[in-house]
């Protein structure tokens, strides 16, 4: 018996402006697989119109008593340390909360996550350990440059356990320019706290570890389970799944949430959730309070088998 009947990957943006009417790459999409069928994927040009359809997507399908799993492609969290350090607690939930009430996102994509990263880089000696934005931005505490941070030695890891295995993984630090995703996780993890607690689906989800443990989730309890993935585990699959002409996020999303499925009904998808084997007990206990895995890392063979066999079908 699969985990889930639901299965949804969503390609985040953190675009300051809505994405063109024609969809286009660099903007949220997002697939969904219900009970093996493909549903057409979604383009979204704000962050709010996006949460505001998966919440009544998943709302949904939780009313017809189908388990959902909700895979996001930005980190959960921030390397160990950085939630104690703000928070005064080591619990990635309280960072998450601590976000939600500094960021502002307007219906239009408006947002100040420079000015939340800037906030930020002051709990730490020197410059960092944020960096990247526009260069005639005004947040002069945040370099432009990588090579400008100072008192780096004072500063929080700049990988993440999971980061460090994870081939081509970018830092959360990095906040602009090509493929980071520093931005996306300041304004996304104030998204999923909106999600998760709608009043239409508040009391049905669970993240994942952080709720769950490394473990399997128990799906009658919570039938609404977010994840962190990392579509780049399935860039050979995906360019090979591609259709001619088709943007590269929306295949993205397609080729990874069928993969899920598929995996899920030929009962592979629940190992997936122990994390990568060989973790120790510290790396577990850190991933599970602070930083978060990434779903399917140390299992690849099994996505991408799952992948190319939906691909081939």
């Amino acid at each position: 018996m699969p985990l889930f009947e639901t299965h949804i990957v969503v390609d985040w943006s953190a675009r300051s402006k809505p994405s063109p009417a024609r969809p286009s790459r660099d903007s949220i999409w997002w697939a969904a697989v219900r009970e093996g069928r493909a549903l057409e994927p979604r383009y979204e040009r704000t962050r709010h119109d996006a949460v505001e359809n998966l919440t009544a997507f998943i709302a949904g399908e939780l009313d017809a008593e189908r388990r959902v799993l909700a895979g996001f492609d930005f980190p959960f969290g921030y390397p160990a340390g950085v939630a104690a350090r703000l928070t005064g607690r080591a619990s990635a939930t309280t960072l998450w909360n601590w976000l939600a009430e500094r960021i502002e996102d307007s219906d239009g994509n408006a947002n100040n996550r420079f000015a939340v990263a800037q906030e930020m880089n002051r709990c730490w000696p020197g410059l960092g350990p944020f960096w990247g934005r526009p260069a005639g931005w005004g947040y002069p505490g945040i370099p432009t440059r990588q090579k400008d941070l100072t008192c780096r030695e004072g500063h929080p890891p700049e990988r993440r356990i999971a980061d460090l295995r994870a081939s081509e993984a970018k830092t959360v630090w990095q906040s602009a320019y090509a493929g980071s995703v520093g931005s996306q996780v300041l304004v996304g993890l104030p998204a999923l706290k909106r999600l998760l607690t709608d009043p239409r689906i508040a009391g049905r989800g669970a993240v994942w570890p952080f709720d769950t443990g490394l473990r399997a989730p128990d799906t009658r309890e919570t039938p609404l389970v977010l994840a962190e993935i990392y579509p780049s585990l399935l860039r050979q699959e995906v360019g090979e799944c591609r259709e001619d002409g088709e943007i590269l996020d929306r295949a993205q999303v397609r080729v990874n949430a069928a993969a899920f499925a598929r995996l899920d009904r030929r009962g592979g998808l629940a190992p997936l959730f122990a994390g990568a084997a060989g973790l120790s007990p510290d790396e577990r206990h850190l991933i599970e309070k602070e930083e978060a895995w990434i779903l399917g890392l140390g299992h690849e063979d099994g996505i991408r088998d799952a992948a190319r066999m939906d691909c081939d079908a």
